[in-house]
């Protein structure tokens, strides 16, 4: 009887042991499998160049950073890193969430049709991109440059919103570089953007060639006298005068965030801006001439400027033929500039509106720099 409860004992110790060894070895299992999935997830810092700003925009900055297959388990591999900025809706989320465009389609907003977002979502489909061979394995980080009162910062820096500009050149380079396994040059940094973040794509590489080599506009503000031409529009959208953003006044409201940006005037309440046109739409010379010093087509005609285009390894933009703002119109006479300076770079149209085929073109402008990053 003796012996019997001592084997029953020592069955009853294998039992146990081998079932604590199978657990961990499935642990051990899902470890090795997590550390090759991609990754999307949420990050918050200090920007030191918002800090102070007259308006109040917080310094404490969200962002979404995607991390490719396998970069958990190459833990000395470095990656490219695409800096995704974004127009509408505003925020870190942008390529992330449909119901964020619902406000922005449809009456009393211009345009007609929201984004293709990939039905698989935003990691995956990257993934996907990977896995066929479209694009190398990078890094992709999508900062919110949102502008607590006008929306759009228009990634500039103003005594009025505070550093955008070097938000994101500086702090959120520097803030990537140190927390993430990039590729800590020029060689390795593209910046990509739809409308305003076309627009800031655009302008930061034209500014900064020595921190980015590729950059990439998705219809985009390339023009501004094309923006200044919409006076006579903006004034209908207010018959009895224009005194203020309105949410549901989008040209009058982005004109006021256009001007936050270009032509703040900290002597000039409520709003602390000067706008570029008079109550009849008519252009304000003086205005004008200040909203022009941060117009990408007209800063092309500086020649240190136009050193730092050439020096780009690829310049990507495009935009839709139906695009409800005519920023079609607004990268065609970009690109006719370029192409009268000799400047290389690749011009594409499509049939589509100024949100509609988001991620089509993502597809291909994240293939254009993938192609030419280190």
């Amino acid at each position: 009887m003796k012996n019997n409860f001592i084997l029953l004992g020592l069955l009853t110790v294998f039992l146990v042991l081998g079932s604590c060894s199978k657990d961990a070895l499935n642990i051990d299992e899902a470890a090795k499998l997590d550390d090759k999935k991609s990754k999307l997830q949420n990050r918050e810092f200090v920007s030191e160049s918002l800090t102070p700003n007259y308006i109040g925009n917080s310094e404490y900055r969200q962002m979404q950073i995607y991390t490719p297959p396998g970069y958990d388990k190459h833990s000395s591999k470095t990656y490219p890193v695409v800096y995704l900025l974004q127009g509408l809706p505003l925020g870190e989320k942008s390529y992330l969430v449909p119901k964020l465009y619902e406000p922005w389609i449809g009456e009393p907003m211009p345009f007609v049709a929201g984004p293709d977002f990939p039905e698989e979502g935003f990691r995956e489909w990257v993934d996907g991109l990977i896995e066929i061979g479209e694009i190398e394995p990078m890094i992709i980080v999508m900062p919110d440059a949102d502008n607590n009162i006008y929306g759009w910062s228009m990634f500039t820096n103003s005594i009025l919103n505070g550093g955008f500009e070097n938000y994101i050149v500086n702090d959120l380079v520097n803030y990537m570089d140190s927390n993430y396994r990039t590729i800590a040059s020029k060689d390795g940094r593209a910046l990509i953007g739809v409308s305003q973040g076309g627009y800031g794509a655009i302008k930061l590489g034209m500014l900064y060639s020595d921190i980015f080599s590729i950059v990439a506009s998705h219809s985009g503000l390339l023009y501004l006298d094309g923006v200044l031409a919409l006076g006579e529009v903006i004034v209908s959208e207010n018959p009895d005068g224009i005194n203020g953003p309105d949410p549901a006044k989008f040209l009058t409201s982005a004109m006021y965030a256009f001007s936050s940006a270009w032509s703040p005037n900290l002597s000039n309440p409520p709003w602390m801006v000067d706008i570029p046109i008079d109550d009849s739409g008519t252009v304000i010379p003086e205005v004008r001439d200040r909203w022009l010093e941060h117009d990408v087509f007209t800063m092309l005609s500086d020649p240190g400027y136009l050193g730092n285009m050439n020096s780009l390894k690829g310049i990507y933009l495009d935009a839709g033929t139906l695009d409800e703002l005519a920023m079609d119109q607004m990268t065609m006479a970009f690109d006719a500039k370029l192409t009268a300076l000799g400047i290389t770079h690749t011009y594409k149209t499509f049939e589509g509106g100024h949100l509609s085929h988001i991620f089509s073109r993502l597809e291909i402008s994240f293939e254009f720099c993938s192609d030419r990053m280190n």
